[in-house]
C-alpha cells in the first residue's frame, strides 16, 4: 500500500473503472489480518482519503512540535545546562524538518515523498532526545528515556498514516533509538543505556502499533461499508427509474403512456397559470385506421403506429415538446409556449411529415392523420385543467375528420382564459 494523496498530475492512461459491488463484496469478506485491498479497490481507496490523510498528519507533526517546544520548560524547570542546546537542536533542526515536512505533505509529491516528509521530524526528535539523554548521564537519562518512549508511543499510535507506514516508522526510529543506546562516544557520553531500557521501550511501542492495526482495519471496512450501501442505494435508485420509466411507456411504440401524459399535461398546465404562459396540445388520429386493421391485419396496424410514434418524435420541438400514445390509434403532443399558430405550423409538419414516410393504407391508400389543435394562456386566479385542452382539441380533431382527413384544424372557441 501507498502513502499518498490523490495526485494532481494529469495521466494519459485512461480512468480505470470504479469498483463494483461483488469487488467490495469479497474484500468485506477478507481475513482480518489482511489490511491492503486489491490494486484497483486500493487505488479508489487512496483517492478517496489520501489527501485528507494527508493533511491529518501534517496538523499531527505542527501539535506534536508545539508540545516538544512546550516540554522545553521542563528542561528550564530542572536547571539543566542542557537548555541551550536543546532549544538550539529544536529550532535548528526539529521545526524546519517539521515546517518542510507539512509543506510537502500539502503538495502534489510522489508517494514516497509522503511517507519520509511524516516520519523524519519525529525520527529526528527520537534522535535529538536520545543524545540529550547520552549526555546528561545517569542523572537525567531516566526522564530523556521515557520522553523517547512516550514520543515513539505517540507517533505510532495517534499519527493518522497506513499501517504499513506505520510499520516501517516504528522499526527505524526504534533502529535510532538502538544505535544511539549502545553508542560509545569517549569524554562525551556516558555509559551506554542498559539493556532493561531499551527493551523497554521496544515493549512499550508493541501494543500502540497493534491498535494502529486495528484502528485502520475499522477504518478500512467502514469505507467497505459505505461504499457497499452507496452501491446497492444507486442500484435500488437505477432499477426504480427504470420501472418508472417502464410504467410510464407504451408498450407497443415505445412513446410515453396515457399514465405518463395525464401527469405531464397537468403539470404543465399549472406552470402555464403560475407564469401566465402559452401551452397547447395537438390530438392526432390515424385516418381510416379500423379498415386499415381490417384489410392488411392487425401487425400491419401494429407496425403503422410504430413508425408514426417515431415520426412523431422526430417532427416535434425536441426536448420541448411531450408525445404520447392517448390510446388505440389517437397520439396527443403538448406543446409549452406555443401559441395557436405556432401550434398549427408544427400540426402541420407532423401531418406531412407522417404522409411522407407513405405507409400502406387500406385499399391501397397512403396512411394519413388528422389533427386538432388547441392553445389555452394561463392566467393567475383562472382555472386551467387538462381536461380544457383535451376538449378543445377533440373537438378541433372532429372537425378535422368531418371536413375530410388527412388536415389540421384548429379550434375555434375563445382559447384564453382570461
Amino acid at each position: 500500500m501507498t502513502f499518498s494523496r490523490t495526485s494532481e498530475r494529469r495521466d494519459s492512461a485512461p480512468a480505470e473503472p470504479p469498483p463494483t459491488l461483488p469487488e467490495i463484496e469479497l474484500a468485506l469478506g477478507r481475513k482480518k489480518s489482511q489490511l491492503e485491498f486489491p490494486p484497483r479497490l486500493e487505488a479508489a481507496y487512496e483517492a478517496a482519503h489520501g489527501a485528507e490523510r494527508n493533511r491529518a498528519v501534517a496538523a499531527y507533526l505542527l501539535v506534536y512540535l508545539a508540545a516538544k517546544l512546550i516540554f522545553l520548560l521542563c528542561t528550564v524547570a530542572m536547571k539543566s545546562p542542557l537548555f541551550y542546546v536543546v532549544l538550539a537542536l529544536r529550532l535548528g533542526i526539529v521545526l524546519p524538518l517539521t515546517l518542510l515536512s507539512v509543506y510537502l505533505l500539502r503538495r502534489a509529491m510522489p508517494p514516497w515523498v509522503y511517507g519520509v516528509a511524516a516520519f523524519t521530524p519525529l525520527i529526528a526528535e527520537t534522535a535529538l532526545v536520545l543524545l540529550l539523554a547520552r549526555f546528561a548521564g545517569h542523572a537525567l537519562i531516566d526522564r530523556f528515556i521515557f520522553a523517547a518512549a512516550i514520543g515513539i508511543f505517540a507517533q505510532t499510535l495517534l499519527m493518522p498514516v497506513p499501517f504499513r507506514q506505520a510499520t516501517a516508522g516504528l522499526l527505524a526510529a526504534l533502529t535510532v533509538f538502538v544505535v544511539l543506546c549502545e553508542v560509545r562516544w569517549p569524554g562525551h557520553f556516558g555509559p551506554p543505556v542498559m539493556a532493561d531500557y531499551i527493551v523497554f521501550v521496544i515493549g512499550f511501542s508493541m501494543p500502540a502499533l497493534y491498535e494502529r492495526h486495528n484502528r485502520e482495519r475499522s477504518h478500512r471496512r467502514e469505507y467497505l461499508l459505505k461504499e457497499a450501501n452507496r452501491l446497492r442505494m444507486e442500484e435500488t435508485l437505477r432499477a426504480n427509474a427504470h420501472l418508472q420509466r417502464l410504467s410510464s411507456m407504451d408498450g407497443l411504440t415505445g412513446i410515453f403512456n396515457r399514465r405518463y401524459l395525464d401527469a405531464a399535461l397537468s403539470r404543465l398546465c399549472e406552470r402555464a397559470v403560475d407564469h401566465e404562459r402559452w401551452i397547447s396540445v395537438l390530438m392526432i388520429d390515424v385516418d381510416h385506421f379500423k379498415s386499415l386493421n381490417d384489410t392488411a391485419g392487425h401487425q400491419h396496424g401494429d407496425f403503422c403506429l410504430e413508425q408514426i410514434a417515431q415520426t412523431l418524435q422526430r417532427s416535434v420541438r425536441l426536448g420541448v415538446d411531450t408525445v404520447a400514445r392517448y390510446g388505440g390509434e389517437e397520439f396527443v403532443v403538448i406543446l409549452p409556449d406555443a401559441d395557436e399558430q405556432e401550434a398549427l405550423v408544427i400540426g402541420e409538419r407532423v401531418r406531412l411529415a407522417i404522409e411522407a414516410v407513405g405507409l400502406q393504407g387500406a385499399e391501397g391508400r397512403t396512411v394519413t392523420v388528422s389533427a386538432g389543435a388547441a392553445a389555452l394562456r394561463g392566467q393567475n386566479g383562472v382555472s386551467l385543467t387538462p381536461a380544457d385542452l383535451i376538449a378543445c382539441a377533440d373537438e378541433a380533431l372532429y372537425q378535422a375528420k368531418r371536413s375530410g382527413r388527412n388536415r389540421v384544424v384548429c379550434s375555434m372557441q375563445v382559447m384564453q382564459t382570461a
